[in-house]
């Protein structure tokens, strides 16, 4: 339980931190950048964890009393910043967290850190109260920021703080990862592995959401109604993407992985380089009644799609637009 051995495809930032615990070169201030899913906490959870190890390891040893605490989630000197309200952190919020208590020395560790979740949500005046106490930090002082995007941040605060950047996994090591640790069939984490766009967060995400097998059940169904010009099927199939509003991106993104099967399907007549192997019967059966051309018809008005979405276009009348060519 967060080790550095546990962190998958990260190996340069996992270098570069213990590195730096080896050679006693700690910053007082971090940012980790990375979409959701890509194992920020993770990292910042085990960096701290480590740092904190009474062994002075490059990882954590799991038997102190600092890793036990850690452990259960009670480590007097890793504090975690809370937002008071769901728009983000308040100057009240650093100013009661982080600078009024920054001042009392480790309880029984060599540092005290402060884990700063989605801190890209700082407001101005959240970061600039945060600043004087990145600028001057007591010896003991390390605060860590999590966020997706760096240049919410100001240029102040970038200037102060080491970054570092979470990298997208290999699809092999998520591939593995699914197979060996989460017992997956080769099918499942193949699917998931090519969803994830190297996210592991987000491959773990998916294969734990029940409604993703059934909405890529219910789109699969969509192009044999298209193949068999079923309009009102696909008038009804318009209306029910209702019910997947919020999951747009991974309807778009299954629809366009289908599409691209098809393609390679009808290309190399094989099963190697297809996402949705464990279909391949009903691909093959496909492939035989659209053409190219209309493969790449389809492929042109679902990225046209995509981006009237982006300019709030209505919601149904696109997917019958999109579905009825």
């Amino acid at each position: 339980m967060y080790t550095f051995s546990d962190i998958i495809g990260q190996d340069l930032i996992i270098s570069h931190m213990q590195q730096a615990i080896s050679s006693n070169k700690v910053s007082h201030a971090y940012i980790i950048e990375g979409e959701i899913g890509m194992g920020k906490k993770l990292l910042a959870n085990t960096f701290s964890k480590t740092l904190q190890c009474e062994k002075h390891g490059i990882e954590p040893c799991d038997t102190c009393e600092s890793c036990l605490n850690f452990n259960h989630s009670n480590h007097p000197d890793i504090e975690y910043v809370i937002a008071s309200n769901k728009t983000g952190y308040g100057v009240s919020d650093i100013r009661e967290q982080v600078n009024n208590t920054l001042h009392i020395k480790p309880y029984s560790s060599q540092y005290k850190i402060y884990i700063i979740d989605q801190a890209d949500s700082l407001t101005n005046q959240s970061q600039n109260a945060l600043l004087k106490t990145i600028e001057e930090p007591p010896s003991y002082g390390i605060i860590i920021l999590l966020v997706a995007n760096s240049q919410n941040l100001l240029a102040t605060i970038l200037s102060r703080c080491v970054k570092i950047t979470v990298n997208s996994v290999a699809k092999p090591l998520i591939l593995s990862y699914l197979k060996d640790r989460e017992g997956l069939s080769e099918y499942d984490a193949n699917i998931y592995a090519s969803f994830s766009r190297g996210n592991i967060g987000k491959a773990m995400q998916l294969y734990q959401d029940e409604s993703f097998k059934e909405m890529r059940e219910f789109l699969i169904d969509i192009f044999d109604k298209i193949i068999s010009k079923d309009t009102i099927g696909l008038l009804t199939a318009a209306k029910k993407m209702e019910s997947y509003k919020d999951k747009i991106n991974i309807i778009f993104d299954i629809m366009l992985s289908w599409l691209r099967d098809l393609m390679v399907l009808k290309t190399t007549k094989g099963e190697k380089y297809l996402i949705h192997l464990d279909k391949y019967k009903t691909l093959l059966k496909q492939s035989g009644y659209m053409s190219y051309n209309r493969i790449s018809v389809l492929i042109e008005r679902i990225e046209e799609t995509k981006s009237n979405f982006r300019l709030h276009a209505n919601f149904q009348l696109s997917f019958e637009t999109l579905l009825l060519i």
